[in-house]
């Protein structure tokens, strides 16, 4: 059997109390209708005589004041039509019991009186006549006021009486209407409680929430979804469970399989999770440190307490507001030494809430060994020029020297290498000194120069290889404001971007070599024709051995060029950077910060 709903429920209540609202007019609006009638018909009635027996009273005093004037003959025919005028109305109104009577005795007076007045001689007077019938009249007035009092008490007893019934009528339909309310309120109260329990049962992650039969029809489709619902959720509650330990079972194996180590640390400090990478680096046991806390695990292992204290090291600076977000460390795993970046990562969930810290341990030994072995190369190659570059050096020097001919090209020739070679010579001691870590930069002079001048003479050597390559070099220098720096490394910086230019640029191509200024910097360009930087190389193109070679085009010797010359130019305070378009050449760009006036 289906359950009524909650619309027909209301309907019927409020057809109910419509109805008896409807009885209880019919009851009562003609019974108040009706007294009011009659009640009005009563009043007016009377109002009629008494306003009869008034005439009557005036066409009697009329006839007696002419009388005593002596005018009575006169008067007389007047004062009997009025007073037969009005004791006709009088009959045809009556309302009380006797009122006949006393209006028939009333006109027999009258007439009686009438008739003795016109047959009486003059100064003859019927003031005892008068007297009697103005009694008689105030009798009939006395009658109808009576009358009129009886009937407004009536009156006031019929509506307290209707009163009465209306309010119990009203009293009726509120009591009906109560009960109607109180019924649908526990109907809806009760489901609507039984729903907020299942409700706190789904948020409390109770099992089988469902909710029974309901005794209203929009209450069962509320039932049907809800049960509907809770079935889904529970169904989802399940695969979700079984996708987090799906999804914990993939992290804790992808955690594991990675090469560093891994500790996650919670808000709290515990250890939640260490892989075994981990733990044979710190030399503490797996199970022993899952759920203790990270700095007070049950181990004295010297590489656990050199983590620990880097790790308060660096949490100590990054609540100091310091740059220092990771560090470096050397461990002795495995049979050698390894060199392990520390860096512990912060997890949040919100702004403001912290979910704890991924501890990483890097492995950078790689790394290392690879820089290492760069250092000695660049170490051994430095050493390994010194002496054929200071045998080339005195060869030049000593045929420059010797008194033989030689043509303005020769000289020129032997010009070039003599600087080139002293260029070089500091280049390699510079290089040797860095690798050995004897100096931490580049030092330069600081001399007031002209740029233009230098980058000038610096070109006019690479004449000869231009030419000889078939290569086209233009110069474009104007006059620039003077700078503070080293003669011989800005130099050193010019020829390195012309030697990459003349190495990249083919036969037919063009450089150009340009220099203008404003009032605070000089700026010097060196532009070619060859193959471009492509993009992905623009951003690390002045890193340490970086590399670049183009189809057809050779490679640098070993990618510390650009490096250095970065580096001079940043101790001069000023930047260099690249312009590049893939295919159509690379312009370098160097600015240095012009000679302050004194």
């Amino acid at each position: 059997m289906n359950a009524p709903s909650l619309q027909r429920r209301i309907r019927n209540g409020t057809l109910l109390m419509l109805a008896l609202v409807v009885l209880l007019g019919l009851y009562t609006l003609p019974r108040v209708y009706a007294l009011g009638g009659a009640i009005r018909a009563t009043l007016y009635r009377n109002y009629i005589s008494i306003e009869a027996a008034q005439n009557m009273h005036a066409a009697l005093n009329t006839l007696q004041v002419a009388e005593h004037d002596g005018k009575a003959k006169d008067v007389l025919p007047g004062a009997r039509h009025n007073f037969l005028q009005w004791s006709d109305v009088e009959n045809h109104d009556f309302t009380e019991v006797g009122e006949p009577e006393l209006a028939a005795d009333i006109l027999k007076r009258g007439n009686q009186l009438f008739a003795d007045v016109a047959a009486a001689p003059p100064g003859t007077y019927h003031d005892r006549e008068f007297a009697e019938l103005n009694g008689r009249l105030d009798d009939l007035i006395a009658m109808n006021k009576a009358a009129m009092f009886r009937a407004d008490s009536r009156s006031v007893r019929l509506g307290k009486h209707l009163a009465y019934e209306f309010a119990g009528g009203l009293a009726l339909v509120l009591l009906v209407g109560a009960a109607v309310s109180w019924g649908l309120g526990w109907r809806l109260s009760k489901p609507l409680t039984e729903l907020t329990e299942r409700l706190r049962g789904i948020s409390q992650r109770k099992s089988q929430v469902r909710l029974g039969p309901q005794p209203l029809a929009e209450l069962e489709a509320v039932a049907r979804e809800f049960n509907s619902m809770a079935e889904r959720l529970e169904q989802y509650d399940k695969l979700n469970v079984e996708r987090l330990v799906y999804e914990k079972s993939k992290t804790e194996a992808i955690i594991e399989s990675l090469e560093d180590g891994v500790v996650l640390i919670d808000s709290e400090g515990i250890v939640a999770h260490i892989n075994e990478i981990a733990s044979l680096i710190l030399g503490v046991d797996l199970q022993d440190a899952l759920g203790s806390p990270f700095d007070d695990l049950s181990s004295n292992h010297p590489h656990y307490l050199r983590v620990r204290d880097a790790l308060r090291t660096l949490q100590r600076a990054g609540t100091a507001g310091t740059n220092g977000h990771r560090t470096e460390i050397d461990l002795h795993v495995r049979g050698r030494d390894h060199s392990y970046v520390l860096k512990p990562v912060p997890l949040h969930h919100i702004i403001g809430k912290s979910l704890g810290t991924l501890l990483i341990l890097q492995d950078v030994t790689y790394i290392r060994d690879q820089d290492r072995a760069r250092t000695n190369l660049v170490a051994t190659l430095s050493h390994e020029l010194r002496t054929p570059l200071t045998s080339l050096a005195l060869s030049a020097e000593l045929l420059s020297r010797e008194d033989v001919d030689t043509n303005a090209k020769s000289g020129e020739l032997l010009q070039v290498i003599l600087e080139e070679c002293s260029r070089m010579r500091q280049l390699t001691d510079n290089l040797l000194n860095l690798a050995r870590g004897e100096i931490p930069a580049i030092a330069v002079q600081q001399k007031r120069l002209d740029l233009a001048r230098l980058a000038a003479d610096v070109t006019r050597r690479f004449a000869i290889q231009a030419r000889e390559k078939h290569v086209a070099l233009e110069e474009h220098i104007g006059a620039v404001p003077e700078i503070i720096g080293d003669a011989v490394k800005l130099s050193w910086v010019i020829s390195n971007l012309l030697g990459n230019a003349l190495r990249y640029t083919p036969a037919g191509g063009t450089i150009t070599v340009a220099a203008r200024g404003t009032e605070q910097a000089t700026r010097l360009e060196v532009t070619d024709s060859g193959p471009g930087i492509p993009a992905d190389m623009k951003d690390y193109i002045f890193e340490r051995f970086v590399q670049y070679g183009s189809d057809g085009f050779e490679k640098g010797s070993a990618g510390l060029g650009l490096s250095i010359v970065k580096e001079i130019v940043e101790a001069h305070g000023g930047r260099i950077f690249v312009e590049s378009a893939n295919s159509h050449g690379a312009r370098f760009i160097v600015e240095i910060p012009a000679a302050m006036e004194i």
